[in-house]
């Protein structure tokens, strides 16, 4: 990453305003996040830091619905076949 930064740095003179720079942490924490933007800010990049994205703690559930028992639960609970269509749709 110190070397992405660098090479950002060089590349700053013939940039007018900024650049988009992508750094990617396993496990970002305050002190190694902070290390970064003084070394940045010291080297003179122009913007610090615009987004901040991590990993999520956990993933989403993947799962699949079956239709007939959409079918049966709307048919049930006297869901019209009209507001069904919609549900299973």
């Amino acid at each position: 990453q110190k070397r992405l930064i660098e090479m950002a740095a060089a590349r700053s003179p013939y940039i007018d305003q900024s650049q988009s720079l992508n750094l990617y942490m396993a496990a970002p924490t305050y002190t190694r996040l902070t290390s970064m933007h003084f070394y940045a800010w010291k080297l003179g990049l122009k913007t610090g830091l615009y987004y901040l994205r991590t990993m999520p703690g956990s993933e989403a559930v993947k799962f699949t619905v079956d239709k007939s028992i959409v079918k049966s639960i709307a048919k049930a609970f006297g869901v019209s076949k009209k507001e069904n269509q919609n549900l299973s749709s």
